[in-house]
Parts: C-alpha cells; structure tokens; sequence
C-alpha cells in the first residue's frame, strides 16, 4: 500500500484512529493527483465536490512532500481550523515529524506600541469595558490574536486602539521589536513546514516581492490555494493601488505624533479633495462599487489633488529629515511617499487600470484596479512557485474548468481534477424553478419575489437563508418579510456579520436576509438551514466598474463578454449558493432560484449543468410533497 493510501485509504491510520472516520476514494484520488503535482512540479486545478475531505486531501500530501508548502485561503476561520484542528490531528498519525505555523496579516496582532502609547485615539467611542478584556487577555496570551478573544467583536473600536497595520508597522526599529507579536509569528513561520496564511497575506507578499524586492513570507516550495475561486477578486484588490480617507487620516495622525506637531497641510487638504469627489460622485444604493466619472480628477479636484500631493512631497521631505535618528518619521515618510505614489495612480488610471470608488459611511475608498490580471498572476505567482495547486468547491462551469483556466493565467502545463461530492443530492435536495413570477425587468417582479419567499418560508418554519443579488432588492423585501412572517429575521448590516451567523445558528426557526457576501463561507449544517432562496440570477450589475472593463477588452479580442465572463462568474455564484445548503450527510434541504430565466433562456442550461444534481420541479406543490417526507421518501407523521 503506497503511503497516501496507508493514511486515508479504507483501515489505513485515519481509520483506526477514529472508529468512525470514513473513507472517501475522492479524497485519496484527490491526494495521488496532487502529489504528483508537486513531483512534476506542474500547476494543479482541482474542483472537489463538498463533503470529499479536500482539507485532508491536500495537507497529506504536503506534509508528506519534505518541501516548504504555503496553504492561502479565504478565510481566516478556515487558516484557525486547520491550525487548531486539521494539522494537530495528522501530526499523531502521520508518521513523521514536521512542524507549522499560521500567519495572518499585521492588523490580526495586538501591537504593543500602540497599546503603550494608549493608541493616541479619541476614546469616546470605545467601550470601557473591551479595553479591560483586552489588558486582561495581553497578560496570558502567546499569540497575541485577535482572533483569540471572541469576547471582544471583531469590529469593536477598541481594537483601534492596539493594533496597527502593516503600513505602519516600524519593524527592527521599534523599541517593542523583539517582543512584538507579528515578529514572534514570522520567526515562527519561517522555521515550518507548513504555513498557514489567507489569500490577502499572500498577494501583498507577491506585491512586495514585485515592486520592493522584499517579502513577508518565507520563500516556499508549493503553494495550495483553497477557496481558490476567490483569487481573482483578491489579486486584483493587491495588484492595484487603493487610496481613503480613512488611510490619509491615520497616516496624518500618527505624522502628527512623530513630529510633534500638527500637519494641517495634509488633513485639511485630503479632506477638501475628498469633499470635491463626492460631490463629484452618483450617490450608491448601498456599500459596493461605483464607477469614477472620466473627469474624476478634472477641474477644481485636480487642483485639489495637486495641493494634496504638495503637501505630502513636504511632509516626506520633513520626516525623511530625521529618519536617521527616528524610525518613527522613517516609517511616516515612506508611508507619505506610498500615499502620494497611490493617489497619483488612481488620479492618473493607466491604460491599463480601471478606476473605481467604494463608498462606506464617511469613508471614502478610491481604486485602481487592473483590467486583466491573468498576466500578472503568471508572473509573480506562477513563474515564481515550483508548484501552484487551486482547489475549491466551485470552479468549473457546467463540467469546465476553461473560465478558471483564462481568468487565473493557467497554460497548457496545468492540470485538471474534478471529484465529486458523496452527498446525495437527488435525495436530500430539491432544486425549486417557478415559471409563473414575473421576469426581473417585468413589473412587479420584485413584490411577487417577496411574497414567494414568504410563502417557501412559511412552508420550512424559518430555518431559512434569503440571498439577493442587490442591496435595493434586500431593503425592498425586508420590511415586508418582518411583517408578513411570525420567524425572527436577520438582516444584513442590522449586525456584523459574526453577530448575524450566530443568532442564526442558535435560533433554529430564524430567517437571514443577505447581499452577495453571504453567498459563500457560510457554514451552517443541520436543520437550522433548510432551505436556501435566491431572488435573482447573480450576473454582475452591468454598471459594475471592473465587470465593465472586462467586458470591453473581451469584446476587443472578438470574444463574447456575456458567455466568456458574465454567465461563468453567476454560474459559480450560484453554485456557491447551493453550497450553502448540504453540508453533511443528514442535511436536506430546499433550493430555490426565483428567477425564471434559467429554465426559459437557452444559457440556463449551462447554469444548471453546474449545479448539483439535485431532484428539480417548477411546481410548488411538488416541493411541499417532498418537503413533507423523510429522508426515504416516506411522509411525515
């Protein structure tokens, strides 16, 4: 018996070190191919189904390699289950010694400089109370994790207080250096086998690697990319230029406290650009994307840029001046020089770029982002690792893995592997397809949706997850759902994100209504989900920034932007979707897509043929039938 099979194979040591542990041929079909990889040193696209233990399909044979392997993904709850659950475990039966190590970018730490200086912040939004939890938690934590102390939120303002961000990091200058929490990790990481960082870690490695020859991450061997359908949007996100109100004001306080002084120049002058821009700008629906007007920086706010770049040319020069003396002003002048070198790139947008503006609350966020990113995917990731494996749950598109193929910069070389799920679809889901709503772009398609979810909702007594494709959809149907339904119901920014998946576990008859960033990484198994409903198929809004530069430059190369990249990018969301529903062998659900087109038009057979194979009717009646029989087809008491 080779020796993957002697680890996950039927009576290999999994098994007989958890009498219930099951063996899955997918897992170990999974593991072979990405052995073989990392010996062919040759890039690998696996798309396994949920339920095929990939977590333990590619740890395997990375500990088993001898080589430095890097595991990024999308998620820092999946970075803590493999630190805290998955690596432990193969550690007692895996028959060799190694060692790993997780690191998280700089703002995950506890920094002790900012705690010792008090954070230099108006404490009048902070809650007395978390800043005690935290000092207590400082005394006896190792790690220094946020992620440790579940007490405090994660967006609690007193974590303002004591953490920084890799911008403002001093490094070996800090008078806290040897004792800091981000150099313990790091030394940490660079003495292990294995190490365990998220996707946005990684690509701002791959951005310094590019741009100032340096590097956060030890240099590695292999790389596997889990949840690897989300690479694109994050390497876009790294390999662009970004600048906000939020990271002028940090950057003219912590200036303000290096020298001494006030640097009105560059608060006063951020704040008379960014007032001009969004006077400038359409007022969104929501928090998202808006594209930036051509003439963004045309007229009075290009004047307004040019006094803002004065001021940081000064305050780079003025700090510069005693950076020999002072790491402190070293750090604020390469953070002005940063800022100036951003702004300037956005205001400018190289042909190559497109501009982009997020707008949250009082905060402004100004984008440049590349069109294609593809080429500089080969470039500083591919070209650069021996191995590269990208594994998740959706990436190919009705069989296909030509759309990951294309967006993510794979030649010839790369190979391919689909596994399926065990799970048992046709039995334990229902695919639920009306034809008689209106169509999307049909009056009164949006009051039918809304009446039909609260019907479906009525039916499964809560338990149920409603996904809508805009924030003006959500906040359409939200006020009549609470109405109309006797359930507690969760609403999308009403709660962080953490609050609202909690409440929705515990209350098993609760209903969660949520945008597009609940489509996927949500993991609730059991029958505090049951049934799973989306509003509208998710093509990306044609007004979307990026989505419409990519369009334009498919277009130009003679190819479809609709069947190149629109009809990929919503079959993989709602495959996600469904993902959301069947998470282990017990679980049985509902699906249903309340947007008629993908049974009238002719793409819906692509988007079908992505998902799963779940049993499929049009008629309501037919889904209560099935909803009011067991497992074995037999109908309830």
């Amino acid at each position: 018996m080779d020796e993957l099979a002697a680890i996950l194979g039927p009576g290999g040591r999994l098994a007989r070190a958890f009498p219930g542990y099951e063996h899955r041929p997918q897992q170990l079909e999974m593991a072979r191919a990405i052995a073989d990889a990392v010996e062919d040193r040759a890039p690998l696209l696996v798309e396994a189904g949920t339920g095929t233990g990939k977590t333990l399909a590619y740890l395997v044979p990375a500990v088993l390699s001898k080589k430095r392997v890097i595991v990024s993904t999308a998620s820092k709850n999946l970075q803590e289950q493999l630190v805290a659950k998955d690596l432990p475990l193969l550690a007692g039966i895996i028959g060799r010694p190694f060692t790993s190590a997780v690191l998280k970018g700089v703002s995950n730490y506890v920094c002790l400089r900012k705690y010792a200086e008090g954070g230099g912040l108006d404490l009048g939004d902070v809650d007395g109370d978390h800043i005690e939890k935290i000092s207590a938690w400082l005394g006896r934590t190792v790690r220094g994790d946020r992620a440790e102390l579940a007490t405090v939120p994660e967006d609690a303002p007193a974590w303002r207080q004591v953490t920084t961000s890799s911008e403002a990091r001093l490094g070996a200058g800090c008078p806290f250096f040897e004792r800091c929490f981000v150099t313990k990790a790091r030394r940490d990481a660079a003495q292990a086998d294995v190490i365990v960082v998220n996707h946005h870690l990684f690509f701002a490695d791959a951005t310094l690697r590019a741009d100032a020859g340096t590097a956060v991450l030890p240099d590695h061997d292999v790389v596997i990319f889990d949840e690897a359908h989300a690479l694109e949007d994050v390497a876009t996100e790294h390999f662009g230029a970004q600048v906000s109100t939020a990271r002028l004001a940090a950057l003219a306080r912590d200036a303000e406290r290096a020298l001494g002084h006030p640097v009105e120049d560059v608060s006063a002058r951020a704040d008379a650009l960014f007032l001009a821009l969004r006077r400038h700008l359409p007022a969104p629906p929501g928090p998202g994307r808006i594209s930036a007007p051509d003439d963004l920086f045309g007229g009075e706010r290009r004047e307004a840029w040019f006094r803002l770049d004065t001021a940081l040319e000064a305050l780079v020069a003025h700090a510069a001046r005693r950076a020999d003396d002072d790491e402190v002003c070293a750090a604020v002048a390469r953070r002005a020089a940063s800022v100036r070198s951003d702004l300037a790139t956005v205001a400018e947008a190289p042909g190559r770029h497109v501009r982009w503006v997020e707008l949250d609350g009082r905060f402004v966020h100004l984008h440049a982002s590349p069109v294609e990113i593809a080429p500089l995917l080969r470039q500083r990731v591919l070209d650069r690792v021996g191995t590269v494996v990208l594994t998740s749950a959706t990436l190919t598109v009705a069989g296909r893995f030509d759309f990951a193929r294309a967006r993510l910069g794979l030649d010839e070389r790369a190979q391919e592997l689909a596994v399926a799920s065990p799970f048992d679809y046709p039995t334990q889901s229902m695919l639920y397809l009306p034809r008689d709503l209106p169509l999307p772009d049909e009056p009164g398609f949006g009051d039918a949706v809304v009446e039909r979810m609260a019907t479906l909702v009525d039916l499964t007594h809560g338990r149920a997850l409603l996904l809508f494709t805009s924030w003006r959809a959500l906040r359409h149907a939200a006020p009549t759902l609470r109405a109309r339904l006797p359930y507690r119901v969760l609403v999308q920014g009403e709660a962080p994100r953490g609050a609202l998946l909690a409440a929705f576990r515990d209350d098993i008859a609760s209903v969660l209504l949520a945008t597009s960033s609940f489509w996927e990484g949500v993991d609730v198994p059991g029958e505090a989900l049951s049934r799973v409903v989306v509003d509208k198929l998710p093509f990306q809004p044609p007004d979307d920034p990026l989505a419409a530069a990519r369009a334009v430059r498919l277009a130009e190369r003679g190819e479809d932007p609709f069947t190149a990249h629109h009809l990929p990018r919503a079959a993989i969301a709602l495959k996600q979707a469904f993902g959301r529903l069947i998470r282990r062998r017990d679980d049985r659900g509902i699906v249903a897509v309340l947007d008629a087109r993908i049974v009238t038009r002719l793409y819906g057979r692509d988007l079908l043929a992505t998902l799963p194979p779940a049993a499929r009717t049009s008629s309501f009646e037919q889904v209560r039938r099935w909803w009011q029989r067991d497992g074995s087809g037999t109908p309830s008491a």
